[in-house]
């Protein structure tokens, strides 16, 4: 699905979101990919397959850049590694060592964390040692970290002037019917640090809100990340 210039949502993907930026300026003349988030384990295949579909499977470079390190982001990056050549993974420094493994997964509460408990034994993250470790404002791939902590402790957005728009991983979600949220306070490691967050994204100008979780906002996002944060009071 073509959500604007070179962005591409990625069909079929089970667990999170996952979206395809297909050439920035710095890569210009290149055959470069950028992936945002990989869904759940067993993706990677649906992945390869789309990219096969526009002509990007043989891509020189891919970026693979991970908005936190949960298993329904992250799932898809160990298999892909293997099957694109040529493959750097980009994560917040402070949730790397959870993607390499070193940490445990993150604490949930309420109904979700018996759900998780069932499921885990079928769900395990296959470890991966990040080639990049990402910074606030710093720039990757053409995109500039936005550290959005409170779901994760390294919770990011990534930001693209030129193309006007915002992945925001869980930072924000939408509702079926296109309502804008904040991630629910169960699934979040820190909720009102979740809330800042949600500030500082309403910083920002954009028109395209991509978020890990339900269907994109394609006009005037960023006005509707600020009436959001209003409500908050």
């Amino acid at each position: 699905m073509e959500l604007g210039p070179n962005i591409r949502l990625i069909p079929e993907i089970r667990g999170a979101n996952s979206y395809a930026i297909l050439e920035e300026p710095q890569v210009a003349g290149r055959n470069h990919v950028t992936l945002i988030d990989t869904g759940m384990p067993g993706n990677a295949a649906r992945i390869v397959k789309f990219l096969k579909s526009i002509g990007k499977s043989q891509a020189n470079s891919v970026t693979i850049i991970l908005t936190h390190s949960d298993i329904d982001h992250a799932g898809g990056v160990s298999e892909l590694k293997e099957k694109l050549e040529n493959t750097k993974v980009a994560i917040h420094e402070a949730d790397a060592q959870r993607l390499a493994g070193e940490e445990p997964p993150k604490q949930v509460r309420g109904f979700p964390r018996l759900v998780l408990k069932v499921a885990s034994p079928f769900m395990k993250l296959s470890p991966v040692t990040a080639d990049i470790l990402l910074r606030d404002g710093e720039q990757v791939d053409g995109l500039t970290v936005v550290h959005t902590p409170g779901h994760t402790r390294g919770s990011i957005c990534l930001y693209s002037e030129r193309l006007q728009a915002m992945f925001v991983g869980d930072a924000l979600a939408t509702e079926r019917d296109g309502t804008l949220t904040l991630p629910t306070a169960f699934m979040s490691a820190d909720i009102e640090e979740a809330k800042n967050s949600a500030r500082k994204i309403a910083s920002y100008e954009f028109q395209l809100l991509l978020p890990g979780h339900g269907p994109p906002i394609l006009s005037h996002a960023s006005s509707k990340v600020k009436e959001l944060v209003a409500s908050l009071g």
